[in-house]
């Protein structure tokens, strides 16, 4: 009959992840066979040893510090960078658990050599965002077409086109114009993920770049019997260390969303002003606003309000969380307050230089 020695050491090869037992000294009490193929050890030759042996050498002298008690606290599943026996230093899911054992207490670690699978997750994001770039900028071309010559037959003599014409005219430019938008929104999304946004940093004068925004929306605002407005003092501003490209993105998205969601004759007021070390882009609008528990969720990606999906309000939800990753990228802070009914201020704050470009 096998004893529990035995017994034990049979359940822990049986794992198919590599299991390491630690003592509250760091030492290896036990591990299974599964270690050889993940860290080129044996069982035998593991035991005895520190647990550092198994952690890369530029965060063995910390490693101490850092475990000092794990054996008492649960530790859940982490990523982390393991060594092998050969040097080669490879991520790692480990699932810790803490055991008690007589009067003491071991850290059981169930390692996992994850390098294969985040190097398939890398290339199918890659190939995903790949497909998606050429999609949308193949989409580009046309829309961009369609739109210069929608604006071209806009400017025609008025008696050139009938009523009916300019009126079937106007639906193929504001549809062109909505299609744009959302090619425009997933090419960013395609070409970086929001937390990783590249910046091709120059002066950027904001106010300007708010009035170009506000000129061009300002037919849509028309359209809508909504007053649409910019105020600054240039004197007084400072040029912000910025993307302008990527600020212009931001202003269009939250003015074009103030625009959609006020109703004819509200109004929406785009203010730039200056902090002691930030330039500050206030974007108010009066109209339907958004419920408490929902505020703070409008920065999520693809997340649409109950009222723009009940109202059938054209959008992909991908517009704010634009915003949100492109301020974070200029390390600076976007902010929302609302009252249903009343109307909404989203509130975003740029520093005006960047630590390093």
């Amino acid at each position: 009959m096998a004893t529990s020695s035995e017994l034990l050491r049979a359940t822990l090869d049986a794992v198919p992840d590599a299991v390491i037992v630690v003592g509250e000294d760091g030492v290896i009490t036990a591990a299974n066979t599964q270690v050889e193929p993940v860290f080129g050890y044996r069982p035998n030759e593991l035991e005895g040893q520190r647990i550092e042996v198994l952690v890369p050498p530029r965060l063995r002298a910390t490693h101490p510090g850092r475990r000092n008690g794990y054996s008492h606290r649960p530790m859940g599943l982490l990523q982390l960078p393991a060594y092998r026996r050969d040097g080669v230093e490879f991520p790692a899911e480990i699932s810790l658990a803490s055991v008690p054992f007589g009067e003491t207490r071991l850290a059981v670690a169930t390692v996992r050599d994850i390098t294969e699978r985040l190097r398939l997750e890398a290339e199918a994001d890659r190939l995903r965002d790949e497909l998606l770039a050429t999609v949308t900028h193949e989409l580009r071309t046309p829309l961009t077409s369609i739109i210069g010559y929608a604006e071209l037959l806009d400017e025609l003599e008025h008696d050139t086109l009938s009523p009916l014409g300019r009126d079937m005219l106007e639906k193929v430019r504001a549809n062109a114009d909505r299609e744009l938008r959302l090619v425009t929104d997933l090419l960013t999304l395609a070409v970086g993920n929001l937390d990783q946004i590249r910046l091709r940093l120059q002066d950027v004068d904001v106010l300007a770049l708010a009035t170009e925004v506000v000129t061009d929306r300002r037919r849509d605002a028309r359209r809508k019997s909504v007053a649409l407005h910019v105020v600054g003092d240039a004197d007084a501003l400072p040029t912000v260390r910025g993307d302008r490209h990527r600020l212009t993105q931001v202003v269009d998205n939250l003015v074009a969303n103030a625009v959609k969601f006020t109703p004819a004759g509200g109004r929406v007021d785009v203010t730039v002003s200056a902090l002691a070390d930030s330039v500050v882009i206030t974007v108010a609008d009066t109209g339907s606003g958004i419920e408490p528990a929902e505020q703070k969720k409008v920065f999520e990606r693809l997340y649409r309000s109950r009222s723009a999906t009940s109202g059938q309000v054209p959008g992909t939800g991908l517009g704010l969380a634009l915003v949100h990753g492109i301020v974070e990228a200029h390390r600076g802070s976007v902010a929302l307050t609302s009252t249903p009914g009343e109307g909404t201020t989203v509130t975003v704050q740029l520093p005006q230089r960047q630590p390093d470009d």
